[in-house]
């Protein structure tokens, strides 16, 4: 009974001098370097961790040199130590997991990889393995001879957690492919998502949806269905703006000469109408077939939209900007606008809106009219 009351009080006693006073030493030691990894080391709690093994080892020694245990008694002892040993060496590599995590989060460079999603596969293997491990100890089997039994229930396993499978590789693939971040706004019609992605995990992604709500997608729906990630638009920093007005097909027709007398002195449209006059293009008569090219209102008006959007300084005149006939239907003839503008929503929008205003207000100046279905029109 002495013995053991010696060994507990020199166990004690060693912790204390382990982590009463050197521990700290090496904290005060480390806080007066200049490298920032040994300091996320100490933060991730790595040095106290692999301090926990001085102990584990002091006792395993003492015991078996003061101690005549039977063989039995013995084997417990040590397959004990054992699991503790490796217990301690997970909890290691862990904090070594969660230093590198934390030193490539800090690094700007390397913010757009899945870190955390990569770190919880590491975690998960480290987790894994230790299980092997320790059952392989408390059964006194090799690992690899315990794989070799687990490996014939895996296919009932897999049979069973099918779905959480499934899942897992799905998130693997969405975190290697970096196909979704924190931050990204994305569109998921099935799942009924349009919001910034809040969370990323192996298994489920969270989104706050503009109206505040926020919607859970598991991985493996994300990925084998279509959805749509604005991240290009956001990186880029230009919005798309495509949008058709219709127009009534009966209005259009050839530019006449006092359309022409009106227009062709207006700054966005000098040097177009100059040009086509200088093509061979000409101004239609009254009343007569003309026999070479003339100048329509329809083509006058496209001219005329692309040059106000080139001249607006919200339009991206670094990129595409068109005005394009679409196919006439009996909805009208459709003019498509096609440009790009700021990717902030609010702004976006507002210039929409006042490209729009203005396109249809000046259509009437070019004796276009925009079409709209009247019913009572229609029933007379």
């Amino acid at each position: 009974m002495a013995q053991i009351t010696i060994i507990i009080c020199l166990i004690l006693l060693l912790s204390i001098i382990t982590f009463k006073l050197l521990l700290p030493l090496l904290y005060k030691a480390i806080e007066r370097t200049k490298h920032d990894w040994d300091d996320l080391l100490m933060d991730n709690h790595f040095i106290s961790r692999i301090l926990m093994i001085v102990p584990i080892i002091f006792t395993d020694k003492l015991v078996k040199l003061q101690f005549n245990m039977p063989e039995e008694v013995e084997s417990i002892f040590s397959r004990a130590i054992s699991i503790l040993i490796t217990l301690v060496a997970a909890s290691v590599i862990l904090s070594v997991i969660n230093t590198i995590r934390d030193a490539f989060s800090k690094i700007s460079s390397l913010k757009t990889l899945p870190i955390d999603n990569i770190r919880q596969l590491a975690v998960l293997s480290v987790y894994l393995v230790s299980i092997i491990f320790i059952v392989s100890i408390i059964f006194n089997k090799s690992p690899l001879a315990l794989l070799t039994g687990i490996s014939a229930a895996m296919a009932l396993v897999m049979l069973i957690f099918k779905d959480v499978i499934l899942g897992f590789v799905a998130g693997v693939q969405l975190s290697l492919n970096r196909l979704v971040r924190v931050g990204d706004w994305i569109e998921f019609k099935k799942g009924s998502a349009d919001g910034d992605v809040i969370s990323v995990g192996l298994t489920v992604v969270k989104v706050r949806n503009f109206d505040k709500t926020i919607t859970s997608i598991p991985v493996y729906d994300l990925v084998s269905n279509s959805f749509t990630n604005w991240r290009g638009m956001e990186e880029t920093g230009a919005r798309r703006i495509k949008r058709a007005i219709y127009l009534d097909q009966a209005s259009i027709g050839h530019l006449s000469q006092e359309n022409y007398d009106k227009i062709k002195d207006h700054p966005l449209l000098a040097d177009y109408l100059k040009n086509k006059l200088d093509s061979g293009v000409s101004i239609a008569k009254p009343n007569e077939l003309p026999a070479t090219r003339v100048l329509s209102n329809l083509g006058t008006f496209r001219a005329y939209i692309e040059a106000y959007l080139n001249s607006k300084a919200e339009i991206r005149s670094d990129m595409l900007i068109m005005c394009r006939q679409l196919a006439p239907s009996s909805a009208g003839l459709p003019l498509e606008i096609y440009c790009f503008s700021d990717t902030n929503w609010k702004k976006y929008e507002a210039i929409q809106a006042d490209v729009f205003d203005h396109i249809l207000c000046a259509a009437n100046y070019f004796d276009l009219k925009i079409y709209q279905f009247n019913l009572a029109e229609q029933n007379k």
